[in-house]
């Protein structure tokens, strides 16, 4: 299964690459992310590493606030329309998405949408019904 690290991040000059830089120093490597910037000077990072518990435990250590959610990881075609495809699938499956993002392997063309929803284990259940397959993590991760 696939997960997500979200990092509570003060909106000031280098604070974004002091956490690539513990990533990069502990070989981490950063597949996809988003930076949303909130009230008051502070955002959200979330990112989706190769190794999400191992960068958990280094951003943690050194006393970042950080938190692992689990994904479900959807491959979708890569051409116009594949997104709707994909949504219009998902939604007849009744199930509501908080929050999403893509990611592309261009190697081997393979484009996957990225959700967060508020019960994975029935989410997946409800996929597995409408016969919308789920990726594994490693084919997520690029591995």
């Amino acid at each position: 299964m696939a997960y997500e690290l979200s990092v509570f991040l003060e909106n000031k000059i280098a604070h974004f690459e002091k956490i690539t830089a513990l990533l990069k120093a502990s070989s981490i490597n950063i597949r996809s992310l988003t930076l949303t910037g909130m009230n008051h000077g502070w955002g959200i990072l979330n990112i989706l590493v190769d190794q999400p518990e191992k960068a958990y435990q280094v951003l943690t250590d050194k006393g970042h606030a950080a938190t692992l959610q689990e994904l479900i990881a959807l491959e979708m075609k890569d051409e116009t329309g594949g997104l709707d495809e994909l949504l219009v699938k998902i939604s007849r499956s009744g199930i509501h998405v908080e929050n999403a993002y893509t990611r592309l392997i261009a190697e081997s063309k393979l484009a996957i949408l990225l959700i967060e929803v508020p019960d994975v284990l029935e989410a997946k259940r409800r996929l597995e019904i409408n016969h919308v397959s789920i990726l594994d993590d490693k084919i997520v991760y690029g591995k």
